[in-house]
């Protein structure tokens, strides 16, 4: 096939979406497919430009979203180099510039079109209401409705999880919709990190000797970072642990503010934000870590905590419907679902012995390598395609 791919996020930016593009189009290519990929332009590009088979249009930079670009939802130039392809199939990553410019090219060209749902966007409706109640419940609303008409549209509709398709059907949405997880590069994180290495970046940020409870993320709202703080300072109050710090690595809207108000803290020490890294670094810190912890219910699959798994991580969450899939409480994960679970979990996490620990660890990597099977993934992206060319035609 000739597929085109359009996404307003793609490497070198770091996000859920952008890895999940990537790994779409590295599958396909993998399979022999022809692939186009069109997206943003890089930060300060003023002209449209193709290199190895990806065409980026230029965009303005979004300040005060992560600094994500959107561009304009036509392009004349990259309108022109894609009406010299024969495109069986376009699919459509999000909602905006370039993924409207995806939809135009769809319409005019006679494209069958497949489209993800990736993002949960009323957990983001602060970022419209500036956090304000009234303002927030509207913004929802808003949202909401904008969600439906876009998912409404002509297409196939493709969405990560069960849990994100029952949120679609709840905001009365009246059509089918394709559960395909999103495909996962695993191998980076099954490679094991020398001990060597990971005791040298302990003893450089004041570690050694010290077990360390890992978030890695974005350092906004959304992620209940505050949550994963209380639950942390409650563990530390109820079971005397001074061995264990929350080790925080991730940039984002709330990281000042929020390092600022840990600092206040009682456990203030035992609480370290170490900011942003390189999005290869994610590996070793997952490696560095005693287990991973997130508070966070805005995720429509829960990549983070794939990669954990298969880094032989232990990993903590807070219950969701999209990670009951691969997490199984007590035997591949932790669940919790309140500040005092969360302690509990905690406690019941770090106090299992080596064996224990090596078992769970072991349980949790067969889990999550059958669930981000590339060639499950391959199959089910294929046979959405073949549906929404029939549909087509």
């Amino acid at each position: 096939m000739v597929i085109g791919i359009f996404s307003d996020t793609y490497e070198p930016d770091i996000n859920g979406v952008a890895n999940a593009t990537k790994r779409l189009r590295d599958t396909l290519i993998s399979h022999g497919h022809q692939v186009i990929l069109v997206t943003t332009g890089l930060p300060h590009q003023k002209k449209f430009t193709f290199e190895g088979g990806i065409r980026r249009i230029p965009g303005k930079i979004l300040s005060s979203l992560y600094g994500y670009r959107r561009s304009f939802v036509y392009n004349s130039a990259a309108f022109k180099a894609l009406s010299m392809f024969h495109f069986d199939i376009f699919h459509i990553q999000q909602e905006f510039g370039v993924s409207i410019f995806g939809r135009i090219c769809s319409k005019f060209f006679h494209v069958p079109l497949v489209y993800t749902y990736h993002t949960c966007y009323p957990d983001y409706s602060s970022y419209l209401s500036g956090g304000k109640k009234i303002p927030d419940f509207l913004a929802k609303k808003t949202i909401i409705s904008l969600v439906k008409k876009i998912v409404s549209r002509k297409g196939e509709v493709i969405t990560p999880s069960k849990k994100s398709r029952r949120l679609l059907e709840s905001y009365g949405l009246r059509r089918f919709v394709n559960v395909v997880p999103n495909a996962i590069d695993l191998h980076p994180f099954l490679q094991p990190v020398e001990k060597e290495k990971r005791e040298a970046f302990k003893k450089g940020h004041g570690l050694k000797g010290k077990r360390i409870l890992l978030y890695l993320g974005r350092i906004a709202k959304e992620k209940n970072i505050l949550e994963l703080r209380e639950g942390f300072c409650l563990y530390k109050e109820k079971y005397n642990d001074s061995g264990t710090v929350l080790f925080l690595v991730g940039a984002g809207p709330l990281l000042v503010p929020y390092k600022e108000k840990a600092s206040s803290l009682p456990y203030a020490k035992d609480i370290l934000f170490y900011g942003a890294i390189p999005h290869e670094d994610t590996p070793f810190f997952y490696h560095l870590a005693d287990a991973f912890i997130s508070a966070s219910t805005s995720e429509t699959q829960g990549l983070t905590y794939n990669e954990a798994m298969a880094s032989k991580t232990l990993v903590l969450a807070h219950y969701d419907e999209n990670l009951a899939e691969y997490i199984k409480d007590g035997q591949t994960g932790f669940f919790f679902d309140s500040v005092e679970t969360r302690a509990e979990k905690i406690h019941a996490c770090l106090s299992l012995d080596d064996k224990a620990k090596e078992k769970r660890r072991e349980e949790a990597e067969k889990m999550n390598a059958l669930y981000c099977s590339p060639e499950r993934f391959y199959k089910r992206i294929i046979h959405v395609y073949q549906k929404a060319i029939r549909h087509q035609y």
